[in-house]
């Protein structure tokens, strides 16, 4: 009873100091709006996933450590029932800028003694992948059939096909008013619970669209902006001219740089995934190498024994894939689990493109009316008269 006494005496204070307010609804405490906000909550693109949490740490000590970067617009942490959190959290900021730099300073912050915590870029994705859908179906059709299971709709994208613009490609995606409304549409069309045309369809996760904060966009620019520029040959001492002179080159070993991987949660995607369609889990290799500066390089291998249902039909096994070399080993699992996500996309890929495809015969109309084959006439062929004999007398002329 103390540690919870202690713990509700902190978040009553961080509330009285801040003025958010604090409430817990469906699993998971929010904390925020600021009490002198107004307008439309934060655009798409201000939230963060933190990750990787100790179960029990909460507002009172996180608050604290992301407002370190920007204004806190809300947060919300997952609690489970015995009152500790889940491991993860989201928080909203202000501007995306904000977002940005709390991605860039406090991925990998150590919260407890060997304990560090991942920032990342949270996927509001409003956006459902629904296969098997039939052909004949238009994307009125398929709207009002969907709206008459889920709510929320905003928008239905539905392909024509290459070949007969009749028919569209058998899938389509749904837009969302939100990611809640999105996934509560996802729980309800259970695939092999429900039936649309009488039909089993596949319900997913569409594949998120790029987001591409500003700085970003300003690197890119800047890249642009040099590449168009013109190179002169600055003669024979410039750094050119090596490659056109025959001037002596200078061949460095390769670097290996700590690279900020794009999603450092790849590993645990992997084994969810693998966990929800129960296939076997990843299995995992670590080769440590000394390339020829003396740097230390670790090469990973990932396989998965097991994939089936619902991507392939025919179970069968994925990999080994081979990643490149990386200074560390959780970089190289990370690389690992990247590589395998990818392959598991394009062989999704495949089996949508598959079930897509229809065999459609291309007719030409004849510019021409079509020839008879016999000429309507009657045809008088003259008989020919019988042959008759004839001896012809020798004649004997004189040389």
């Amino acid at each position: 009873m103390e540690p919870t006494k202690n713990l509700t005496r902190k978040l009553l204070d961080l509330m009285q100091e801040t003025g958010y307010p604090l409430v817990q609804h469906n699993g998971q405490r929010r904390y925020g709006p600021p009490p002198d906000w107004v307008g439309p909550p934060p655009q798409k693109g201000c939230e963060v996933f933190i990750g990787n949490l100790p179960r029990e740490i909460f507002e009172d000590e996180l608050v604290p450590i992301f407002a370190t970067v920007g204004k806190i617009y809300e947060m919300r942490l997952m609690m489970d029932f015995s009152g500790s959190n889940r491991g993860y959290a989201f928080v909203t900021y202000t501007s995306r800028s904000e977002a940005y730099r709390a991605t860039r300073e406090l991925n990998h912050h150590e919260i407890r003694p060997g304990k560090h915590i991942g920032v990342v870029k949270s996927v509001d994705n409003c956006r459902l992948f629904v296969g098997n859908i039939p052909k004949t179906k238009s994307k009125e059709e398929v709207y009002e059939e969907l709206s008459n299971r889920v709510t929320g709709i905003v928008d239905v994208i539905l392909y024509k096909n290459a070949y007969d613009r009749k028919l569209n490609r058998g899938f389509a995606f749904v837009e969302f008013t939100s990611h809640r409304a999105a996934a509560m549409a996802r729980r309800a069309l259970i695939p092999g619970c429900v039936k649309l045309w009488n039909e089993d369809v596949m319900v997913d996760w569409a594949e998120p669209e790029p987001d591409i904060d500003d700085e970003q966009m300003k690197t890119h620019l800047e890249k642009k902006e040099y590449a168009k520029s013109l190179k002169e040959d600055e003669g024979i001492g410039s750094a050119c001219a090596g490659s056109v002179c025959g001037s002596p080159t200078e061949v460095k070993p390769p670097e290996y740089k700590r690279m900020d991987t794009r999603y450092p949660l790849a590993p645990a995607k992997l084994d969810s995934m693998c966990k929800r369609y129960m296939w076997a889990p990843p299995s995992y290799e670590y080769q440590k190498h000394i390339d020829v500066g003396g740097t230390e390089v670790w090469i990973a291998k990932v396989e998965l024994p097991y994939v089936g249902l619902p991507l392939l039909t025919v179970p069968r096994c994925v990999g080994p894939l081979v990643t490149r070399a990386c200074v560390s080993m959780q970089q190289a699992q990370i690389e690992a689990a990247e590589a395998a996500l990818h392959t598991i996309k394009v062989l999704r890929a495949d089996v949508i493109q598959r079930s897509t495809m229809t065999a459609v015969q291309h007719v030409y109309p004849s510019m021409l009316p079509q020839m008879p084959n016999c000429v309507p006439y009657p045809a008088v062929y003259p008989s020919q008269p019988p042959t008759i004999p004839v001896t012809l007398p020798t004649l004997w002329r004189a040389v």
